[in-house]
């Protein structure tokens, strides 16, 4: 019951998302409500980014924020897209690019960390997170928010960037038409 039936009914949401997406959108809710109120039963967050990073599908990960996503932090957001960015096959990358509201909960997740909570967001994190969303080719009017916590982030952190991030974070730019 609970949770449980929350997370399968956003899986099975997922699986039909061109039909369910106002249904997914309640689920989800249902779900993150669940989970804050469990929260005896959450990972520590070291073993939830294991679980996310090793996750064997892009499902899986939407799957776990869906669950666990109330106690997520930047490691765990950052980490959720560059996984993602990885399994999404060709059909979930243009589904993800279609209907950007399947994506709405991790989206608007990172963005209000981004824009409120930036100076926990490290370099590596900035980075990765720009990449994955250009890897995706997730540009555009629903996700100008996102990028534009994504392009705050930065200034700041500028000095903490390796040469890997700032060309990740370059060809991100260059990549969805931000250069």
């Amino acid at each position: 019951g609970g949770l449980a039936d929350g997370v399968a009914g956003v899986v099975s949401c997922l699986e039909n998302a061109s039909d369910s997406l106002p249904r997914y959108c309640e689920q989800y809710e249902s779900v993150w409500a669940a989970a804050a109120a469990n929260s005896a039963a959450q990972p520590s967050p070291r073993m939830l980014n294991t679980r996310i990073a090793s996750a064997p599908s892009a499902r899986e990960v939407l799957r776990l924020h869906a669950e666990f996503g109330s106690t997520f932090n930047e490691v765990h957001l950052s980490t959720s897209w560059r996984r993602l960015s990885r399994l999404a096959t060709a059909p979930e990358r243009r589904l993800f690019q279609r209907e950007p509201a399947l994506l709405a909960p991790l989206r608007l997740q990172t963005t209000g960390s981004l824009l409120l909570l930036r100076r926990r967001w490290g370099a590596r994190a900035v980075a990765s997170t720009a990449h994955s969303l250009a890897k995706l080719s997730l540009h555009g009017e629903s996700w100008e928010e996102l990028w534009r916590g994504i392009t705050l982030a930065i200034p700041p952190l500028l000095s903490s960037f390796t040469a890997q991030a700032l060309a990740n974070t370059a060809w991100a730019y260059s990549r969805t038409g931000r250069a």
